[in-house]
């Protein structure tokens, strides 16, 4: 059962009778309205002693009762992970590329989200790190998410570098703030890039009508500024293998860039285009993978470099790809 804080109790008074229940506990607490919505939704809160809709109208009298929900801290979520031997977890061993006092630089298996979402479910890397580390729960800005400098999606494989102390942190973050961290990625996308090697700048927004990210125009006042260099490594008829460096880190930019030239990245179920050719391009898994990541060592100030192998998916599924 999750844990719970203590409960908040309001009477409504003249001035907030009509209001819309959702929008009185967004005035009345610190949370958003979506995880209000969702508590409601969970009967964390009672209206008058009955279980009311998102969209309750309240009246004169009503006694609002609002339970939140405590989300379990990372140190909590990672113990929990060892005692049940049911929730199945990779070893920190088994991810590991190399160890430094400082950092750690591991290969993120795809599927495994980097640190918890708004909803709290699921296994992360952080789970993974914390298991065998707990001291790295004092490292970082945000308690949920210690250790950690920088993001993969969750579907994306690949290089990544986690903090073991707090001045790896902030070297590190001051790192990525300079741009100075080369990462370097691996792609296959359908259809033909339309050029050998090029920079892609569209915007990045988050879409209005899709829970996923948009590219907008360059010279587009919304969103914000992303940079993409690509170089084609492969031509198939159907598809096209590249090599990607990212000179921001938007959510999703990867993806979305690659969208918006009409070239999804095969294996991606939400950047998306309805083509024949597209539909027959089946892989088992995302496409991309973080392959090559560069840096300066925060203790000696010598510049790091680690790559490893393509994935083995890549090779499958180029193997039946028309020439």
């Amino acid at each position: 059962m999750p844990k719970t804080s203590p409960t908040l109790k309001w009477t409504v008074t003249e001035d907030q009778v009509d209001m819309r229940l959702d929008h009185f506990l967004t005035q009345e607490t610190d949370k958003t309205r979506s995880s209000l919505q969702n508590a409601i939704k969970k009967g964390l809160v009672t209206v008058s002693g009955q279980k009311p809709t998102v969209h309750r109208f309240l009246r004169l009298g009503d006694e609002i009762i609002f339970t939140p929900e405590v989300k379990p801290t990372a140190l909590e979520r990672a113990e929990e992970k060892v005692k049940n031997p049911e929730l199945r977890l990779p070893t920190l061993a088994s991810i590991l590329i190399d160890t430094h006092p400082d950092y750690y630089v591991i290969n993120k298996p795809a599927g495994l989200m980097v640190h918890p979402d708004n909803r709290g479910e699921g296994d992360t890397l952080v789970d993974v790190i914390l298991t065998a580390e707990p001291e790295i729960v004092k490292v970082g800005e945000d308690p949920s998410r210690p250790g950690i400098v920088h993001r993969l999606d969750k579907d994306v494989s690949g290089l990544m570098l986690i903090a073991r102390t707090q001045k790896g942190f902030d070297a590190l973050k001051d790192e990525f703030a300079q741009r100075n961290v080369k990462k370097t990625y691996i792609v296959l996308v359908h259809g033909a890039l339309p050029h050998d090697e090029d920079d892609i700048k569209f915007r990045i927004a988050r879409s209005t009508s899709k829970a996923r990210m948009a590219a907008l125009p360059q010279n587009d006042s919304e969103g914000k500024a992303a940079w993409t260099h690509y170089r084609v490594l492969e031509r198939f008829r159907v598809a096209t293998l590249a090599e990607v460096e990212i000179l921001s880190g938007r959510t999703h930019q990867i993806r979305a860039h690659m969208h918006a030239l009409g070239c999804p990245v095969i294996g991606d179920g939400l950047y998306t285009i309805k083509k024949t050719d597209f539909d027959r391009t089946k892989s088992p898994k995302l496409l991309l993978q973080s392959v090559g990541i560069q840096f300066t060592d925060p203790e000696t100030g010598e510049r790091k470099s680690y790559t490893i192998e393509r994935d083995p998916a890549f090779a499958q599924v180029m193997a039946d790809l028309p020439r």
